[in-house]
């Protein structure tokens, strides 16, 4: 392959390239007019000289994903510059963004969707170890929370920007009918003023007290939750085995009449690197497949971070040989292009659990009537014994599988599995670049080509017009000889007939 010296700094450029790598000056001067390459010139020159000068965040938990975060940094600056293509790739910009922020903010996310009352929260509840997430009867979850490990326990509160909450308002769908009616009933619009624009909240309190300041934000009962963005809740008690990166983040759902809460969890699920989805037990029809499907719509790029908790399971009429039958099912139906890509993979990451039952269990010795009722039932249809079965008891609700597989496949190889992903990441986004480049360059090609081609027909036409000035200077000068010689013979002949006339005027008697 040939080199191309530059004029100015000297760098050796492949003879493929038109610009210096080095400085962007054009290397093809020989080729076009100067008028033709000195705007792009300059425009190029600028373009490496401010590539040379992005600023770069250092990622300090792992040098290859610092070296993958400078790159993309750099990809970002460039592709951002007007005419790059950033104006028609809104994708590959967000992609990029998404990235940055995932190795600046290394959270190993497991996100948990499902439709209302679904039982995620209760699920989430018993991964934890205690009732911090609302599970009341009426939906709850409006605010993405989201529980981590941390020395001290704390709740943290984000609420909506201005220009947020007038497109959370205008995006609420024709089934927010209900949503409006309790915003009215609860007097939303003389609390908004004082909540929108808010700055961040950060409580540290006592672990027992977490649960009632959850209710403060949360509830669907108070006006404020309708203003709160996200809320992060820092958990003292979870184990040395839950590392502080892990998150649950509790969802709203995808199928919130507020639009703009579905698109928040549809981005949560983009970058989480595993998804829990609760469907109910008793209710797997189309809805629930509906659900999963958007889920692992958002999820193309790693399907197999896609886990499917059948909830309530102990209500099924029969729940042993029920379930058994229902995951033949779902094992079937969620294999193929759409969904899990094998049937060993489905039937891995699909479970069924009873988390309202394990939280009874671990909370027995407080137990309301309600619950204690409920617990009886669960013993009485299982042929367990209360209390001494309490420990089986809880191992039959099947949290404990869905734990041990957050634990020991997620938590504890979560450095591992989000460096994975992040070179994932990368490389689509690598991917995406260099098509999109490929596209601009081929485009560019053709109008320089086309610009040559152009000129060389502009020069044959120019040349065929000056041969034909010059025929017709050469017909006009022979023309205007011609025309010399019939005037200078007519000038001559009518002399001599003049002359003639004189004589004959002139002789007497004529």
């Amino acid at each position: 392959m040939g080199k191309i010296i530059c004029g100015k700094c000297r760098f050796e450029n492949r003879d493929t390239r038109n610009f210096c790598e080095k400085c962007g000056t054009f290397l093809r001067t020989k080729d076009f007019d100067k008028n033709a390459y000195e705007l792009p010139e300059v425009k190029m020159m600028r373009v490496v000289e401010n590539l040379l000068h992005v600023p770069h965040e250092p990622i300090n938990w792992d040098a290859v994903i610092d070296a993958y975060s400078a790159k993309v940094e750099r990809f970002d600056a460039l592709f951002k510059i007007p005419g790059m293509g950033a104006e028609n790739n809104s994708a590959v910009v967000q992609k990029m963004s998404d990235f940055l922020s995932l190795c600046r903010n290394p959270d190993f996310q497991i996100a948990f969707v499902g439709t209302i009352k679904t039982g995620k929260s209760t699920l989430i509840n018993a991964l934890l170890g205690k009732n911090y997430a609302s599970m009341a009867v009426t939906p709850e979850t409006a605010a993405l929370t989201k529980f981590r490990s941390s020395p001290r326990d704390y709740v943290k509160i984000i609420f909506y920007t201005q220009s947020e909450w007038t497109k959370l308002w205008n995006s609420r769908t024709s089934g927010a009918s209900a949503f409006m009616a309790e915003y009215e009933e609860l007097q939303g619009d003389k609390h908004k003023d004082k909540w929108i624009n808010h700055a961040p909240i950060h409580k540290e309190l006592a672990n027992e007290e977490i649960e009632d300041e959850l209710k403060i934000w949360s509830s669907s009962k108070r006006a404020e939750h309708y203003f709160v963005k996200e809320i992060e809740v820092g958990i003292s008690t979870l184990g040395k085995d839950f590392p502080p990166q892990v998150v649950f983040v509790d969802t709203p759902g995808l199928s919130d009449p507020v639009a703009y809460r579905s698109e928040l969890t549809k981005g949560y699920i983009r970058r989480a690197n595993a998804v829990f989805v609760c469907i109910d037990a008793q209710k797997i029809q189309k809805e629930e497949i509906d659900t999963i499907a958007s889920v692992f719509a958002f999820s193309s790029d790693n399907k197999s971070k896609v886990h499917i908790v059948a909830t309530h399971w102990d209500v099924l009429n029969d729940p042993e040989d029920d379930w058994r039958e229902q995951k033949k099912y779902l094992v079937k139906r969620l294999t193929g292009p759409a969904f899990f890509d094998m049937q060993a993979t489905a039937s891995t990451n699909i479970m069924h659990s009873a988390a309202y039952i394990y939280n009874l269990c671990r909370d027995y010795d407080s137990l309301d009537k309600k619950g204690l009722k409920s617990l009886k039932k669960f013993a009485l249809d299982f042929d367990y014994e209360l209390p001494q079965d309490l420990r089986a008891m809880q191992k039959k609700a099947n949290v404990e599988t869905i734990l041990r597989v957050i634990r020991e496949n997620l938590a504890a190889r979560y450095k591992r599995l989000l460096t994975n992903e992040i070179e994932k990441k990368f490389l689509d986004i690598k991917y995406n670049l260099t098509r999109t480049t490929k596209e601009k360059k081929d485009s560019t090609e053709e109008l320089l080509k086309a610009s040559r081609s152009s000129g060389k027909e502009l020069e044959k036409q120019l040349q065929e017009q000056l041969k034909r000035c010059d025929a017709v200077k050469n017909s006009t000068e022979q023309l205007k000889a011609i025309i010399e010689q019939v005037k200078d013979k007519t000038d001559k002949r009518a002399k001599k007939i003049c002359d003639s006339l004189r004589k004959k005027l002139n002789t007497p008697g004529k």
